[in-house]
Parts: structure tokens; C-alpha cells; sequence
């Protein structure tokens, strides 16, 4: 009873420890761009792919031809009592994914019993790339997370409790996520695939008209949507997206080890240089987290990839137990959707889409250790508990690193905090037209201001190779407007290298002068944006 008791404590302690790790990262970054993106769909709605008039009110679908606007309705009323700001935008996403580690223990318990749950949620809280990518939710994927283990487990309950509404909502939830990003459809054709494989009889057993009407339909209802804009724009999703290349395998097959052992972000999200100002740390938690990473050397890796490889060795051993199906199934559909990321031309390279694949490979990893431990007889509880220790502590260290180096050296240049006191200058000038001369800055711009400031994309065309008569044309026209106002990177922090050198050229070229109206620097003093207009 102890021992039960324990076990079924792990999920709200892990969910708990998940928050506070996650709050404390919130003020840590400033907001990348994608990380925005969903405002797109609030306010203005301009450049959105597809969005419908009901009622004089225009409600938007699509963001772009893979990305839905879901997130866009999640967030509109949230927004709407709750000023647009680092934690309006982060804490909704923490919150979600604490809520699919509890729900990641109830299908594990269902599916291996408490002791493969426990082992599981604490696997998945823990783990350091799963905590980062749900509070700087720039791939998106917390969404993604949330309705594939909402989806997996309405079905997994159908299952054992033969209620056809269950069937019905975990469609749903599938259909959802395919429309919130249509990415989803790598881990739903290898979750289907590793189904038919590792559960014939199951699929089979309730297969009739009936319930193959009612999943339709809900997946269909959830994707709406989606199926809506390839109608409206045939098949557009698939011709902009599913084009196949094999020419960065070897890159993306370091990405997935480096994802598996937590180090795949450092230098993006924290930079790992110390240019400018080292931060002191401010607070108790800032504290002890560079005295911790002082004391440790700075852990940049994890063991879960060797985890991962313990349990497929272990695999044989459990062959004739329960465990066998649900490591099958994990197993089938994480090579099956990662097949998919290698060869997909243009995705599949950066950690926000290898972290799509979580949490089955902590559910494999937890249900071999368990089902391993077992075997082991009274020492096994132990045993397990030491291993499951060992990798959460190790995956804490890495964490650790992350915060401690964001402390220190701040964000990276999509995640500089320099947009804050940037927002904070442009309001208060209240220009006529405000030209962004760079990626990496509108949306989050347009999110933090509601909208209400006028933002132009500036960097159209002047990201192009070469501008032909009627582009340059563009830009002089927005250079002779004496009222506007041009926001750009410094020249140390371009996302689009010679953006700021091109504009400079044509403006004197044109006769016109720069003239600097504010230099914008990052809490470590180094100068990340320039604000300015042009004069004769």
C-alpha cells in the first residue's frame, strides 16, 4: 500500500516540480518570433493563409499551409483578460504540459501498471529539451503533446471500456492536432502502422460500420479546418510541403542524439558565449543555480540515448510479457515518424520537431525498466528507483546549464530580451509606419501591442539576392516617407546578413541620410536593434 501510494504520488509531484521549473525559466528569454507567430491569427490577421466572415467577424484557420490557427482560438480569450507578456504567453503552455504528464501517467498505468507510470511521468517532467520546448513554445509542440497522449489515451480506454464516446473524443483529438500542425501526420501514420502490427486482434475486435463512422467523423470535425483549406486550395499542404530529400541525414541524425541527450539548444536559446556584460544572478534561484553549475562543471548531456539503448537490449527479456506490446508500439512508431523527419525536405532539422516524437521514448524506456525490475524480485523497486533517480538528476543538470547560462549571458539573437525596452520605444514614439527590416521581431512586436502599432514588413524585398527596378522602387518610396520609422538588427546581430548594409547603399545613393533615433541593447549591454528614419 506504501509502495502504491508512492508510485501514484509521482504524477502531482512531478507535475508540481514541471511548473516551478517552468515558471523559473519564463523571464529568462525574450520571445522568438514563432513563439509568436499564433498573434497573427488575433490581431490584424494579416498574411494569415486562410480565415472565414461569420457574423462581421473574421475567425481565422490557417496560419500558413501546415501551421492551423488553433493555438490563435486557445489564446484570443486568454489574451483578451490577460495583457499580451512573457507570462500570459508561457505560463498557459507550462500549465498544458504538466496537465499531459498527468494524463501520460494514466495511459502508462492503464497500458503497464503504476510502476512503469511513475517511472514514465518522472522520465518525461524531467526531461530537459521537453521542458524547454514547452516553455519557449516556439516549434509549437505543446499542443501537439497534449492531444496525442489526450488522443492515445480516449482510445486506449475504448479499449478496455467499450464506450463508444471514447472512440469519438480520441479522434477528435487527432483530428485536432493534424490541423493545429499538419506535422502531426509523422507520428499518426507511425502510431497507425506500429497498431496494426503490434495490435491486430484489438483493431479488429470492435471494427464495424458503426465505430469506423464515428472516428471518421471526429477526425474529420477535428481537422475541419484543415480538410477546408485543401479543398479552398487543392491539396496545397501536401504540394508546399511533402517534397522528400535525403541530403542532411547525417545532420539530422546527430540532431536526434543530441535531442536525447538535452544538449541540442544550448548556444540557440542560451548563448554560450559571454560577449558583453555577464549578468549577476539577482534572485535565491539564480543563485544556487550558478553555484550549482560552478560546482558540476557545467553538465551539457543527459543519459536518456543510453537509456534508450539499455532498454531495447532489455527488449529479449520481456519479450514474453505484457511489456512486449506497448514497447513494440513505442518503439514501431518513433522509427517510423523519425524515418519521416529525415527525409522530409526542409523539416525535420531542428529539436522542435525531434521533440514531436516525445513521450514514447520515455514510455519505452519506463515500461522495459519496470517490467525489468520485476524480474529482479524485492531489490527490483529499489533498482528502478535508483535508475529513474540517476536519469532525472542527470536531465536536472542539464536544465540547470540552460538556466544558468541564460542568467549569465541572456538570450540568443531570436531570443534576446532587447524587444522588451524595443516595444517599450516604439509605443511611446507613435509613428505613422514602423518598417522591420529583419526577421525575428514583428510578430512578437504585433503580439506584445495588440495589434495597435503600424508595422510594415520591411524586409520584403530587401532580403532578395538582387532587387530589380520596381523593388527598389519599393523601398525608396518607404525611405522618402518622412514619418516612418525603420527597425533593424545591428549589424553584429543580422538574421538577414546585408539587409542593414543594401538599405544604407540605396538610401545614399538616393541622396538621404541616416539619422539614429535609438540604439537598443539587452540587459548585458550589447546592442541588438537600431531604430531610425532617413533624411535629405
Amino acid at each position: 500500500m506504501v509502495h502504491r501510494t508512492i508510485r501514484c504520488s509521482a504524477p502531482l509531484a512531478s507535475s508540481i516540480l514541471f511548473i516551478l521549473i517552468g515558471f523559473a525559466f519564463i523571464p529568462e528569454a525574450g520571445i522568438q518570433n514563432d513563439e509568436a507567430l499564433f498573434a497573427s491569427g488575433i490581431y490584424e490577421q494579416v498574411g494569415i493563409a486562410l480565415g472565414v466572415k461569420i457574423l462581421g467577424h473574421r475567425i481565422p484557420l490557417m496560419l500558413n499551409s501546415y501551421l492551423g490557427a488553433f493555438k490563435s482560438w486557445v489564446y484570443a480569450p486568454i489574451f483578451r483578460f490577460w495583457r499580451p507578456s512573457p507570462f500570459s504567453l508561457r505560463v498557459p503552455v507550462v500549465l498544458a504540459g504538466a496537465i499531459t504528464i498527468c494524463l501520460f501517467w494514466s495511459l502508462l498505468r492503464r497500458i503497464a501498471g503504476c510502476r512503469a507510470a511513475a517511472a514514465g511521468c518522472v522520465l518525461l517532467a524531467s526531461d530537459t529539451l521537453f521542458v524547454i520546448t514547452t516553455c519557449f513554445d516556439w516549434g509549437p509542440v505543446v499542443l501537439q503533446h497534449l492531444l496525442l497522449v489526450s488522443g492515445s489515451l480516449c482510445l486506449v480506454r475504448f479499449q478496455q471500456e467499450k464506450r463508444p464516446k471514447l472512440l469519438t473524443l480520441g479522434f477528435f483529438f487527432f483530428g485536432l492536432a493534424l490541423w493545429d500542425k499538419s506535422l502531426f501526420a509523422w507520428i499518426l501514420s507511425g502510431m497507425a502502422i506500429a497498431a496494426v502490427v503490434v495490435f491486430p486482434k484489438e483493431l479488429w475486435k470492435p471494427f464495424n460500420l458503426r465505430n469506423l463512422t464515428l472516428a471518421t467523423a471526429a477526425f474529420c470535425a477535428g481537422a475541419a479546418p484543415l480538410i477546408f483549406y485543401n479543398i479552398s486550395f487543392p491539396l496545397e499542404t501536401l504540394r508546399a510541403n511533402a517534397a522528400y530529400a535525403a541530403d542532411d541525414v547525417a545532420g539530422k541524425s546527430h540532431l536526434l542524439l543530441s535531442t536525447f541527450s538535452g544538449s541540442g539548444l544550448f548556444g540557440y536559446i542560451p548563448r554560450d558565449s559571454d560577449s558583453g556584460t555577464p549578468r549577476s544572478p539577482r534572485t535565491a534561484i539564480e543563485r544556487i543555480s550558478i553555484r550549482i553549475s560552478d560546482l558540476t562543471g557545467g553538465r551539457r548531456s543527459g543519459f536518456l540515448g543510453y537509456a534508450g539503448l539499455a532498454a531495447v537490449s532489455l527488449f529479449p527479456l520481456v519479450w514474453s510479457t505484457p511489456a512486449r506490446k506497448p514497447m513494440a508500439f513505442a518503439l514501431i512508431a518513433t522509427v517510423l515518424a523519425w524515418i519521416q523527419m529525415l527525409y522530409t525536405k526542409g523539416a525535420g532539422g531542428s529539436v522542435h520537431h525531434v521533440i514531436l516524437l516525445w513521450p514514447f521514448p520515455a514510455l519505452f524506456v519506463a515500461v522495459a525498466f519496470a517490467e525489468a525490475s520485476r524480474r529482479a524480485g524485492r531489490a527490483g523497486t529499489l533498482l528502478l528507483a535508483g535508475a529513474i533517480f540517476f536519469l532525472a538528476a542527470s536531465s536536472a543538470l542539464v536544465t540547470n546549464e540552460y538556466f544558468a547560462l541564460l542568467v549569465r549571458n541572456g538570450g540568443g539573437v531570436e531570443w534576446t530580451d532587447a524587444i522588451y525596452p524595443l516595444s517599450d520605444y516604439l509605443r511611446r514614439v507613435k509613428p505613422t509606419a514602423i518598417y522591420i527590416d529583419d526577421w525575428g521581431m514583428l510578430d512578437v512586436l504585433r503580439m506584445l501591442n495588440r495589434g495597435k502599432l503600424p508595422l510594415r514588413v520591411g524586409s520584403d524585398p530587401l532580403s532578395k539576392p538582387l532587387l530589380d527596378a520596381e523593388n527598389k522602387g519599393v523601398v525608396l518610396a518607404r525611405i522618402s516617407d518622412p514619418d516612418a520609422v525603420f527597425v533593424g538588427h545591428s549589424d553584429s546581430a543580422e538574421l538577414f546578413t546585408g539587409v542593414n548594409a543594401k538599405l544604407r547603399a540605396m538610401a545614399a545613393e538616393a541622396g538621404y541620410r541616416r539619422e539614429m533615433l535609438a540604439e537598443i541593447t539587452d540587459r548585458n549591454g550589447r546592442a541588438m536593434f537600431e531604430v531610425f528614419r532617413f533624411r535629405r
